[in-house]
């Protein structure tokens, strides 16, 4: 079967005079007819966005077409201006490859449906063989990833050769990665990890760590341990290394510098009251009336609490070389 995806599209909608779409399995598009008749909003909105509105996805898998084998007549709906259509599902053995669709301004007879079956089942082979192909593809790209994270000046070479990540600058991402829709070669995801061009990272959502931006695939692993480093302090959001202050610092602190601290203080950590209530009266510079409407205490009580911190930490807090190393340990107690 030599036949391209698109050919075989349009050969069966002048078979049948009707518009023919093909869709992946998020009901991105794929290839599709000209147009019979009036424009349908739906195919148009598709073809427009290079994928079906979040309505349409939530009407057309309602109908259950995502576990279906045979044909699926989908009602018009009128509130959305969405045409009758049938939904012919590609399956080629358990994989569920996308979805042909006839519009149906006129119900579609037996012996068209048999020809749209026999264009579904070649649509089907045509997907599992890109299918495979592009599950090698992404296999390989997640093995460069991994080796341009290592540091290995190979895989930035041989990327740069086969002209991947295009869009310069690029940042590395860290997290709940999310596999934005971006064209082949310009985005490689994998583990936890991604590098994007840094145009795409107000597209993120969930909690992501962002590194700084980079030109030269080579500083990727700079880029990901800085990445590292915002993920620390992304409390459920996206956290981007250029927007930490002293968190660039401390994150460069060995994994023993907890255990470094003088005794005392590590014993005020503990102390979940005590260490809330420095930290606050710390991160106002020291302002009793400002920590104590904060905390909502009497200045007597902040007082009383600010004496017990330095018994039991062994500091002065008048002492700004003092103040700096409680304030350390407050922030590396919460990356711990």
């Amino acid at each position: 079967m030599n036949a391209s995806l698109q050919e075989i599209v349009d050969a069966l909608s002048v078979q049948l005079g009707r518009p023919v779409l093909v869709d992946d399995g998020e009901l991105r598009p794929l290839a599709y007819s000209t147009q019979f008749g009036e424009l349908d909003p739906l195919r148009t909105a598709s073809i427009l966005g290079r994928a079906a509105p979040e309505w349409a996805r939530t009407v057309l898998f309602g109908h259950g077409i995502r576990s279906a084998t045979e044909p699926v007549h989908i009602p018009p709906d009128a509130a959305n201006q969405m045409e009758a259509r049938l939904c012919i599902p590609i399956v080629r053995g358990t994989r569920r490859l996308g979805y042909l669709w006839l519009l149906e301004s006129r119900p579609v007879a037996d012996a068209e449906l048999d020809l749209a079956r026999v264009s579904a089942a070649d649509a089907a082979a045509i997907l599992q063989t890109e299918a495979d192909s592009q599950r090698d593809r992404r296999r390989r790209e997640q093995e460069l990833l991994a080796a341009l994270l290592a540091g290995e000046p190979a895989a930035a070479a041989q990327l740069e050769a086969d002209r991947y990540l295009p869009q310069r600058p690029l940042v590395v991402c860290v997290g709940e990665i999310v596999d934005l829709r971006v064209p082949a070669k310009h985005a490689l995801f994998g583990g936890g990890a991604a590098i994007l061009p840094a145009a795409l990272v107000d597209a993120l959502s969930g909690r992501v760590g962002v590194g700084d931006a980079i030109d030269d695939l080579r500083d990727v692993p700079r880029s990901h341990r800085r990445a590292l480093a915002a993920l620390e302090v992304a409390d459920g959001g996206v956290r981007k290394w250029d927007d930490l202050r002293a968190q660039r610092l401390l994150s460069a602190l060995p994994s023993t510098a907890l255990g470094d601290l003088p005794e005392g203080v590590r014993a005020l950590l503990e102390n979940e009251q005590l260490s809330h209530t420095l930290e606050t009266y710390l991160d106002l510079a020291g302002d009793v009336k400002r920590t104590a409407a904060e905390l909502w205490l009497h200045r007597t009580s902040l007082y009383y609490r600010l004496r017990r911190i330095e018994e039991i930490a062994g500091v002065d807090l008048n002492r700004g070389e003092d103040r700096l190393l409680c304030h350390v340990a407050l922030r590396l107690a919460k990356s711990a």
